[in-house]
């Protein structure tokens, strides 16, 4: 995907995000006004934080999807396919910032009160919506081989960062060319597609006749074989 296309999407899904969590912040506010230090910094703070991160994540998924899904029409697709099953990367990056948010919780003495056992089912809870939304994008997510290039595009949940930070995440939403293609290889039940200067892989699922026609398609637009 285009890094300009990235930091659009990253930066208004953020600020959209802000400004939610702050009306929501602003709504619930009389609410809190008379609680006690520790409960807003234990409970109220770490839960505006992680709500914050699922609506960024949603946000970025359905701002990304608007973004793609209208070049569905722009050109012929000649082969589409679901991707493959995620990996430990497409997971990093939200735990990552989940373990920053509740960390505090785990610093320390743990006494087993009733903040603690609140702040475990936030990250319960989060995980749970966060698998949740990676599993809609695996099934909605697709591979489009078309004429001039190839589009990825769906409910995409995953997050990333657009700032040339690469962990080389598969299936990453957005369109290529075929000369973004270093090569590809033909693999049991799927297809793999390696992108140029390591930026990661576009593995779809493929029976014998769509792997046929990928095959055809990739000789057509001379990208190489890998053995």
């Amino acid at each position: 995907m285009s890094q300009t296309r990235k930091a659009v999407i990253f930066f208004l899904s953020f600020f959209i995000a802000l400004v939610l969590v702050s009306l929501l912040f602003q709504i619930i506010s009389p609410l809190i006004a008379n609680m006690d230090q520790g409960t807003i910094f234990n409970i109220i703070s770490p839960l505006f934080t992680t709500i914050g991160l699922l609506l960024f994540i949603l946000l970025q998924a359905l701002i990304r999807y608007m973004f793609y899904k209208k070049l569905l029409t722009s050109d012929v697709s000649l082969v589409s396919a679901n991707i493959t099953k995620f990996g430990l990367k497409e997971r990093l990056l939200p735990y990552t910032i989940l373990m920053f948010i509740h960390l505090p919780a785990f610093l320390g003495q743990i006494v087993l009160n009733y903040t603690f056992i609140i702040r475990i089912l936030m990250i319960i809870g989060s995980i749970i919506i966060i698998e949740l939304l990676l599993r809609i994008t695996n099934q909605n997510t697709r591979v489009y081989l078309r004429n001039n290039d190839i589009l990825i595009t769906g409910f995409d949940g995953r997050s990333e960062i657009p700032f040339g930070v690469s962990i080389n995440i598969n299936n990453d939403s957005g369109f290529y060319r075929y000369k973004d293609i270093e090569n590809y290889k033909v693999l049991p039940n799927h297809i793999e597609l390696k992108i140029v200067n390591g930026y990661g892989k576009i593995t779809f699922i493929a029976n014998e006749e769509m792997t046929k026609q990928a095959t055809e398609l990739m000789k057509e637009k001379e990208v190489p074989v890998r053995e």
